[in-house]
C-alpha cells in the first residue's frame, strides 16, 4: 500500500488537476469529519483534552514517516518559522473545537473559505506584497458572505462566531507559512514538526482539565488524530500536485459534506443563510486566487 508521500504507479499516470482534485476531495473528507467528531467530544471532554489527544494520535501516525527517513529527514534550515507554525496551527486548533461546540458545523465551515482571502492580506502584511484592487474587491465581498452568515443584529449573537473567525486567521497565517517554507522543506517534514510543537504546547492545559478518557472516548481520538493528520497530507498533496486555481473549486465540496454531518449526525437545520454566506465568501476565494494567478503568469512572461 502506498503512502501519500509515495504516490502510486496509478495515480501517477492520472493528469496533475485529477491528482488534484482527488486529495482535495479526500482532504475535505478528513477535515470535516474530524471536526465532527471534535464537535461531538466536546459535549463529554474538554477542547483542551480533545486537542491534546488529537495532537499525540497525529504523532503517532506520523511516526512511520520519521522511522523511514530518520533523523536526516528532519534536519531543516527553518526551525523557527516551523515552531512559530505549530504554534499557529494549535491555536487555530482550539478555536476550531470550541467554535462547532457553540456553532453549526456548517457555519463554521462556510467561514474558513474566506481563509484565501485573508491570507492574501497577510501576504501584504508578512511578506510586503502588494494590496492591488483584486485583493481589495475580494477582501470586501468575503466580508460581505460573512456578515451574511453571522447577520449581526438580526441572529442570535454567539461567541463561536468568534473561535471560527480566529480559526479563518490562524489558517491564513498557516497558508503564508506553508509559502515560505515549501521552498527549502518536504511536506512530511512540515507536519511532523507542526505536530510535535502542538503536542508539546497543548500538554499543559490537559493537564490542567484532565480526565482520563473512556475506551469509546479513545477510539474516537484516535480516528480524529488519524483524520486530522490525513487532512494535512491530503492537503500538501493537492497543492504539490496542481496549482490552487484547479485544486480550490474542489474544496466547495466541504461545505456540502459539513452540511450532511450536521443534519444526519446532529440535526442542525439546512440554513440558507449559511448555503448563501458560503457561496459568496467562496466567490471572492475564487476571485482572488484567480487573480493571483494571472498576476503572477504576466509577471512571468514579463521576465522572460
Amino acid at each position: 500500500m502506498s503512502s501519500p508521500s509515495q504516490p502510486s504507479a496509478s495515480s501517477a499516470r492520472l493528469s496533475p488537476a485529477i491528482q488534484g482534485a482527488l486529495w482535495t476531495v479526500i482532504a475535505s473528507f478528513c477535515v470535516v469529519a474530524f471536526t465532527a467528531i471534535g464537535k461531538y467530544l466536546t459535549a463529554e471532554m474538554s477542547v483542551p483534552m480533545i486537542t491534546f489527544f488529537r495532537c499525540v494520535f497525529g504523532v503517532l501516525f506520523i511516526v512511520p514517516w520519521v522511522t523511514r527517513v530518520g533523523l536526516a529527514g528532519l534536519a531543516t534550515r527553518r526551525p523557527v518559522l516551523l515552531i512559530a507554525r505549530g504554534i499557529n496551527t494549535l491555536i487555530g486548533l482550539y478555536c476550531v473545537f470550541f467554535a462547532v461546540a457553540l456553532i453549526p458545523l456548517a457555519d463554521v465551515v462556510a467561514i474558513q473559505y474566506s481563509k484565501p482571502i485573508f491570507a492574501s492580506l497577510a501576504a501584504v502584511l508578512i511578506l510586503r506584497e502588494i494590496m492591488y484592487g483584486a485583493r481589495w474587491r475580494a477582501l470586501i465581498i468575503g466580508f460581505v458572505g460573512m456578515l451574511i452568515i453571522i447577520r449581526p443584529g438580526f441572529a442570535e449573537w454567539n461567541i463561536g462566531v468568534l473561535f471560527a473567525l480566529g480559526a479563518m486567521a490562524a489558517g491564513a497565517f498557516t497558508t503564508i507559512s506553508v509559502k515560505l517554507m515549501t521552498r527549502t522543506e518536504p511536506p512530511d517534514r512540515i507536519v511532523a514538526y507542526t505536530l510535535v510543537v502542538m503536542t508539546i504546547g497543548s500538554a499543559v492545559p490537559a493537564i490542567l482539565s484532565w480526565q482520563t478518557p473512556t475506551l469509546e472516548q479513545l477510539l474516537w481520538l484516535v480516528l480524529l488524530g488519524g483524520l486530522a493528520t490525513g487532512f494535512q497530507r491530503c492537503v500538501a498533496r493537492a497543492y504539490a500536485a496542481a496549482d490552487a486555481t484547479v485544486v480550490l473549486p474542489f474544496e466547495f465540496i466541504r461545505l456540502l459534506i459539513a452540511v450532511a454531518f450536521g443534519f444526519f449526525i446532529f440535526g442542525e437545520a439546512l440554513d440558507g443563510w449559511t448555503w448563501a454566506g458560503g457561496t459568496v465568501i467562496f466567490a471572492a476565494s475564487m476571485y482572488v486566487v484567480h487573480a493571483e494567478a494571472k498576476r503572477n503568469a504576466n509577471k512571468t512572461a514579463a521576465n522572460e
